[in-house]
């Protein structure tokens, strides 16, 4: 019995010493970035002290928050975050649900090439998506990239959800409608309530896509005022040269709205709600 115990806490000491060092090298990034954004342009190249805490200022942060755009930027990026995402998660739903339940000639098909347009990249929609705003009079308008956005919003979170919603008890969905409750009523009432955990990751992760991308924002919003928030960042490097400080403070404070947005809802993004739904 005691070697027992001792090859148990041994196994138990290599576990934490891997997720250790897992820890230091995730984290590690983000205590870089933090120690930059706290430095002079000067201190950045200081190899001596580059990765230990020394003549620390908040100016970076004073700059950027006085003498960029960089409220407007993240006002842009969550109206256009928000609206596309909401967008597309609605749009997900219908699809995914439709997909899963409703039997109807070419379902599987159409199944495949939804998982078929999420692989396919964005870059090569570019132009065609392009044509498409211009024509709508909408270039150079936050709606470019609402729309522009369900080009890879809308197949991910319809395959997200679709694969959800095909493990979720289909005997409570017939249940209902014996009672006589419409198909959208069973949606409404049954299956959005239990499928919560699968939308709300559905959301994070289309939530983050949104806030993330670059290509679209670069083009169809070139207006100064128009900009999100990873193209206010590439205005931190003048000609060859990059502000570190100013680039890595920025960086860090376009985080925040992520992150706060994670902290509310990650206790709901859980699985196994259905578990034990249905007896039998």
């Amino acid at each position: 019995m005691e070697s027992g115990r001792r090859r148990s806490r041994s196994a138990s000491l290599r576990l934490y010493l891997l997720l250790g060092v897992y820890l230091l090298v995730v984290t590690f990034p983000f205590y870089y970035m933090g120690l930059t954004s706290l430095r002079t342009q000067r201190d950045v190249y200081n190899r001596d002290a580059m990765l230990t805490p020394a003549n620390l200022t908040l100016a970076n942060y004073q700059n950027v928050l006085a003498n960029s755009r960089m409220t407007t930027w993240l006002t842009n990026s969550v109206i256009v975050a928000l609206s596309s995402t909401s967008i597309s998660v609605i749009i997900g739903i219908l699809a995914g649900y439709s997909l899963a339940r409703l039997r109807f000639l070419g379902s599987q098909t159409m199944a495949r090439s939804v998982l078929f347009m999420y692989l396919l990249p964005s870059s090569l929609l570019f132009i065609p998506m392009f044509l498409v705003i211009s024509n709508l009079g909408l270039t150079n308008t936050l709606w470019a990239l609402i729309i522009s956005y369900q080009t890879f919003n809308v197949p991910f979170c319809t395959w997200l959800l679709l694969g959800y919603f095909r493990t979720m008890p289909v005997e409570l969905e017939d249940a209902a409608l014996i009672d006589g409750c419409t198909r959208m009523g069973v949606l409404r009432r049954i299956v959005l309530p239990l499928a919560a955990p699968g939308i709300i990751t559905a959301f994070i992760f289309g939530f983050t896509n949104s806030w993330n991308e670059f290509l679209f924002a670069a083009v169809m919003a070139q207006r100064t005022e128009l900009r999100t928030i990873p193209i206010g960042l590439y205005t931190f490097q003048v000609g060859d040269v990059l502000l570190w400080g100013q680039l890595m403070a920025a960086a860090l404070i376009a985080t925040v709205p992520v992150v706060i947005l994670f902290m509310f809802v990650q206790r709901y993004v859980v699985q196994g709600l259905t578990v034990g739904a249905v007896k039998g």
